[in-house]
């Protein structure tokens, strides 16, 4: 997507968020927080300013907006300069009151923290999706089970030696005092997977079992997933639907952006004073290098960051 410099008529500050688009640039609520609630914005002068809640106009007009409100899913600034903080609205309490994804407003005491709600612009857009298993017994779910002659052990990990269930879920077993197998239980979800798990098996042979528990018995164990052992998170919107920014970059310092397309870029060392030619639809925190991430620096250390459009 091109830019004209020419049409950049608006523009918003920049919270940075590893999960919160850069959100729409017309402020939809502002004021300060009355109170110190977890996770949660609270305003009690705001329903003298028509209120968080959505109103329409009394018959016969009903079906149009006299108040727009909030919306679940509107981004919230804690506009404090030494406590700035960004979150989303999760629920509309009430009138007054907002829960929100991140607890933004800890401040305690009378000095309280002014806020800007604006409209979202894509959240989570970089979430995981797909199907994972539910940690929990599975014993219900075993279709076939000879294993006899084992050393009884309760939760054993165990890894399953075949079947059709292709996903990293982790799984123990148990074997009881006559040496054959009495539960069966998913131990950690493992990643989420775009094949669907039901009607999928796992196999534990004599060999995996004897490998555990040891006895030298004989006979195995087949599972079969039903609904019931699965959970599923829904596709996260395309990132190139979402609205795309121009970024001012005030204070110099590396940035951590995702594109409008969804693409993550590094730029380091980006001087003061200059507006980024990309498309942008995030600028992430990231994370400095350590160990444990190889050695990647990700971190964004810019400020003052303007969004442009």
């Amino acid at each position: 997507m091109i830019i004209n410099s020419s049409t950049l008529t608006s523009g918003i500050k920049v919270i940075p968020s590893d999960s919160i688009n850069i959100p729409g640039t017309a402020v939809k609520f502002e004021g300060v927080t009355t109170a110190d609630l977890t996770s949660k914005l609270q305003d009690t002068s705001a329903p003298l300013r028509g209120g968080f809640v959505q109103t329409l106009k009394s018959s016969p007009n009903e079906n149009q907006v006299l108040n727009q409100g909030v919306q679940v899913g509107d981004v919230v600034y804690n506009m404090s300069v030494t406590r700035p903080g960004i979150a989303y609205v999760t629920a509309i309490d009430s009138n007054n009151t907002l829960s929100l994804s991140a607890d933004i407003f800890p401040n305690a005491g009378a000095d309280r923290d002014a806020y800007a709600i604006y409209e979202g612009n894509g959240i989570n857009v970089d979430q995981d999706w797909g199907w994972k298993l539910v940690v929990g017994d599975i014993f219900p779910q075993v279709t076939s089970n000879d294993a006899a002659g084992f050393n009884a052990g309760a939760d054993q990990a165990i890894v399953p030696s075949g079947g059709t269930y292709t996903g990293n879920a982790t799984f123990t077993m148990t074997v009881s005092g006559g040496g054959s197998v009495t539960a069966l239980d998913v131990a950690t979800t493992g990643d989420f997977d775009w094949v669907d798990p039901v009607g999928k098996t796992i196999i534990f042979d004599t060999a995996a079992i004897e490998g555990v528990f040891g006895g030298g018995g004989s006979g195995s164990v087949t599972a079969t997933f039903v609904e019931a052992n699965t959970t599923y998170v829904n596709q996260p919107s395309e990132l190139g639907q979402s609205k795309a920014f121009q970024l001012y970059i005030g204070g110099t310092g590396d940035a951590y952006i995702t594109t409008n397309m969804g693409e993550e870029i590094f730029i380091e060392s980006i001087p003061a004073g200059t507006v980024l030619p990309i498309a942008v639809a995030r600028v992430n925190v990231g994370q400095a290098a350590s160990g444990g991430t190889g050695d990647k620096n990700t971190l964004t250390t810019a400020t003052e960051i303007v969004a442009l459009t």
